[in-house]
């Protein structure tokens, strides 16, 4: 169904793809790391709208945007596809919520369920990005050491971002 939400997202996912490739790609952390921010879009898309398969399209598509801007052949499109997939089974299973799922927002989940979502879902799309960008056994350590560095880095980058915008993803 196209509606308002389906509009904003095709504005919203450009925009952070050349972001994330003209912008965050050129910051830098010890000469090496750069944030990965692009996957706020997947990580704060509210839970009720996610369900559509227009949520999984536009993860990929989110995630190809990138491939090809930055010649990555497919490494972003997994990660972003991988989290989509798992992010509503995460969602649910660290949060204690009683009533109805559809009703959920983020203002829902305490701080430490917040904060283990949010780090859990970096990790995953970190790892996963890491570890298919090296494949090879023998760069595995250090695939996991930038991926846990980048993901502090893209994390404290996100915190940052979902401060500002907190109370206009909770209406």
């Amino acid at each position: 169904m196209l509606n308002k939400t389906f509009f904003i997202n095709i504005i919203i996912i450009p925009v952070l793809i050349l972001a994330q490739v003209f912008i965050f790609n050129n910051i830098f952390f010890f000469h090496k790391y750069s944030p990965i921010v692009y996957i706020i879009w997947v990580i704060f898309y509210p839970y009720n709208k996610s369900e559509s398969h227009w949520f999984l399209i536009f993860a990929f598509l989110l995630g190809f945007g990138v491939d090809c801007l930055m010649d990555t052949g497919g490494v972003n499109a997994f990660s972003t596809i991988l989290i989509a997939y798992i992010r509503n089974p995460v969602i649910r299973y660290i949060s204690d919520l009683q009533k109805e799922m559809k009703l959920f927002h983020f203002s829902d989940l305490n701080l430490v369920q917040f904060l283990t979502y949010f780090i859990f879902i970096i990790l995953v799309h970190h790892l996963s990005l890491f570890i298919l960008e090296s494949l090879k056994i023998s760069m595995f350590i250090m695939a996991v050491k930038d991926a846990l560095i980048t993901s502090l880095f893209s994390f404290l980058f996100i915190l940052i971002f979902y401060a500002f915008i907190k109370n206009r993803l909770e209406k």
